[in-house]
């Protein structure tokens, strides 16, 4: 669901590089300390901050790094922006050693580099991934600390109720503005949030597009015999749970597990839930195991996905993905599938005959559902 975008990669080196440096310049300061008033001043106020303040200003270090680094990727008002991320964050990681009035910017920093954020993803100007995901969890993270080190003025139960709220909220809205932004737009090796799809080819061949219509063609005819359901169970295929959630029905056949792409033999038949009855739509073929993609006879025109990100519990709770910093529900443990390749059948309108989801129009048409 969310990659590394190879311009981002280097920010983390960054990030590393940069707290390596303010190690460096702690140890440079001990050493000055004996001959340089300042020095000797900066030296003792970190020495007597809690571990809390200098995790805090750890992270907003590695954040303003990577902000800086990233800015040269990012032309206009969002590169510009980086910039003065990046310098403010620098800056606020150094004030707790400086002054005693840092807490309340860092804060508000935090809270509108998070929120800003959030409004990129949305809008889709700037894509989820995970050098992006992990800089606004460590900025989460610092703002819960910084809040954490904030002295309370008054106990009002106003003040009391936003202190015991205002962390999870805004950890709330960061995850799902992140899947938000996600789900609404998947990058190029995502066929939608938590697919992701084989590495091919950008343009069919003339061959390629000749083996992929004999697949499908093959398929039809193979298929024609599970027009009726009741063949299929026959034949071996186990009907899926229905569910009102998902008008399609997969037919598993366990006795199909280790055949690979054969029109004749395919891992599960895919049926819509009509308001007629069950339709045959397509066939589903599916890798033994997870990471090992299959043959792609048509190029790019046959390309394989798989499920990632998925949280599933044994103990009767549906799919569902994984948040954005790779977590899922307490009882629920996270999977992958092994990839899958989806033949459709019918008129699959714009998606095509090998797409990794069924048309929603063409769902519509089938199920009768708006």
């Amino acid at each position: 669901m969310y990659d590394i975008a190879t311009a981002h990669a280097g920010a983390l080196s960054a990030a590393l590089i940069t707290l390596g440096f303010g190690f460096a310049l702690i140890i440079g300061l001990r050493s000055l300390g004996a001959r340089v008033a300042w020095a000797t001043r900066t030296r003792q106020a970190y020495e007597a901050a809690p571990s809390i303040t200098k995790l805090a200003a750890a992270l907003m270090l590695a954040s303003g790094a990577i902000h800086l680094a990233l800015a040269p990727g990012h032309a206009g008002i969002t590169g510009a922006l980086f910039v003065i991320d990046g310098m403010g964050f620098m800056a606020l990681a150094v004030a707790p050693f400086l002054t005693a009035w840092w807490r309340r910017p860092a804060i508000l920093w935090l809270v509108a580099t998070i929120v800003a954020y959030i409004v990129w993803i949305i809008a889709g100007w700037e894509t989820p991934d995970q050098v992006g995901i992990a800089c606004k969890l460590m900025e989460l993270v610092a703002l819960g600390l910084v809040m954490r080190l904030a002295t309370p003025t008054r106990n009002t139960w106003p003040r009391r109720i936003w202190r015991a709220t205002a962390f999870p909220l805004v950890a709330c809205l960061t995850t799902l503005g992140i899947w938000v932004g996600g789900l609404a737009h998947p990058d190029a090796l995502h066929a939608h949030a938590g697919a992701l799809l084989q590495p091919v080819a950008a343009v069919a061949t003339p061959e390629q597009r000749a083996a992929a219509a004999q697949l499908l063609a093959d398929t039809r005819a193979s298929m024609a015999r599970y027009q009726d359901p009741a063949a299929a169970i026959a034949a071996g295929f186990k009907p899926g749970p229905v569910s009102s959630a998902d008008p399609l029905r997969h037919f598993q056949n366990s006795a199909n597990a280790n055949v690979i792409l054969d029109p004749n033999r395919p891992q599960a038949l895919v049926y819509a839930q009509t308001p007629h009855g069950l339709q045959l739509i397509g066939a589903m073929f599916q890798m033994p195991r997870t990471g090992q993609w299959g043959p792609d006879p048509g190029g790019p025109l046959t390309q394989w996905h798989q499920h990632e990100g998925i949280c599933f519990s044994p103990f009767g709770i549906e799919f569902s993905f994984e948040t954005p910093f790779w977590t899922c529900p307490v009882g629920s443990t996270s999977i992958t599938t092994p990839p899958m390749l989806h033949v459709w059948i019918i008129d699959n309108g714009k998606n095509g005959p090998f797409a990794a989801d069924l048309d929603k129009t063409v769902q519509r048409e089938l199920t009768g559902r708006s």
